[in-house]
């Protein structure tokens, strides 16, 4: 049985663009919440006698630009947002699959960050305990002057 109906199909190469102002508040408690003591992230004066001259974000930081401020009423069982991105497929459940990144430059407080996501492939599978559909997105983030930041690859499993 197909599970990807055509207008899930016809997503794939769609661009989502969303746009992000990174400050000094953000990059704190992202560290903190990984439990990252670095001072780089922190301490403005350890942070200019380094080679970055000044603090700089987690490399993983842009993972924070997936969350969506929702109340915690507007939130389903699982903990996402009940309004989504949820795609139109013929599944019940989902899992993360993998996720690749690639940095180029580091984000800083003041930075203007535009994050252009997309779906780039859905593939069906056939598993052990029935088909499988991957879902393959790819977010490019570059900041004010253009400058290409991170690329990320997400892959998730819907069952």
């Amino acid at each position: 049985m197909e599970k990807i109906p055509a207008e899930t199909k016809a997503m794939i190469g769609k661009k989502r663009i969303n746009i992000y102002d990174v400050t000094k508040k953000d990059i704190r408690r992202f560290a903190q919440a990984i439990g990252d003591p670095n001072p780089l992230y922190y301490d403005e004066e350890y942070a200019r006698e380094t080679r970055y001259g000044k603090i700089i974000a987690p490399p993983l930081f842009c993972h924070s630009f997936a969350f969506e401020d929702v109340p915690a009423e507007k939130l389903r069982e699982d903990g996402l947002p009940a309004a989504g991105r949820s795609l139109p497929l013929k599944t019940n459940r989902i899992m993360a699959g993998g996720k690749e990144v690639e940095f180029f430059k580091p984000m800083r407080p003041g930075d203007t960050i535009t994050q252009v996501g997309k779906i780039i492939d859905i593939y069906e599978k056939e598993g052990r305990s029935g088909p499988l559909v991957f879902t393959v997105y790819e977010n490019r983030y570059t900041n004010q002057d253009g400058e290409l930041v991170a690329v990320e690859k997400l892959t998730s499993i819907h069952r």
